[in-house]
């Protein structure tokens, strides 16, 4: 009897060994290998609106500057887009409604030592992510940028639809009060954002001596 207690206690951790070495070689060679596990980034699941419904989106940073955001379409495809502009890390944020039917979602991430540098992107008819475009003075570009960082994200010209502005320090005057902000509208039927106009902003003062220089 003895024997035989001892034979199922071996056997059984035999069996389990074999168990953890099989999910820890899976999760090393799958899981680790799948474009949605992430060190230096973040995945989640983003609601794309009604057309497209929730989908698992992943962005990471694979070498300074460069990246990827993949879109898990089932349960072994995906479609990426490479990612520039962002530097060690790169992170999911909010989404925002461009269409009945469709929303973006808005990645960031650190430039430099105080900017910041956001992106849009929607789906495309097949399941893969699409940048959103800026255009200004009849060029197009697909991240916004600011020094400060500071955005805002609302509808300057009151149609329905929420728009972007970036503001950044005016080094001419005083940077730590004088700004200014570029303010872009969304085109929901092209689905891209348009330069409307950059305006200067004074920001709340906290402190009464900045008011004569940088200290």
């Amino acid at each position: 009897m003895f024997y035989k207690s001892t034979f199922k206690k071996i056997y059984l951790l035999f069996f389990l060994t074999m168990i953890l070495t099989f999910v820890y070689y899976f999760f090393l060679n799958v899981a680790k290998a799948d474009p949605l596990y992430s060190q230096n980034g973040e995945n989640k699941i983003v609601d794309f609106g009604s057309d497209f419904g929730s989908r698992q989106l992943s962005v990471s940073i694979e070498e300074r500057g460069k990246g990827k955001i993949s879109v898990k379409k089932s349960f072994s495809s995906y479609c990426r887009y490479d990612l520039s502009g962002f530097e060690e890390i790169v992170m999911i944020n909010s989404t925002l409604k461009i269409s009945n039917s469709a929303n973006a979602v808005e990645i960031s991430g650190a430039v430099g030592a105080h900017g910041e540098n956001r992106q849009y992107f929607i789906l495309d008819e097949n399941l893969c992510p699409k940048p959103l475009a800026f255009v200004k003075n009849n060029n197009i570009i697909y991240n916004v940028y600011s020094d400060q960082p500071s955005f805002k994200v609302e509808d300057f010209n009151q149609d329905g639809w929420q728009d972007i502005a970036a503001e950044y320090r005016d080094y001419d005057r005083n940077p730590l009060i004088d700004g200014r902000r570029d303010i872009y509208l969304l085109d929901p039927k092209n689905q891209q954002f348009i330069f409307l106009l950059t305006e200067n902003y004074q920001q709340e003062i906290v402190c009464p001596e900045c008011q004569n220089g940088v200290k």
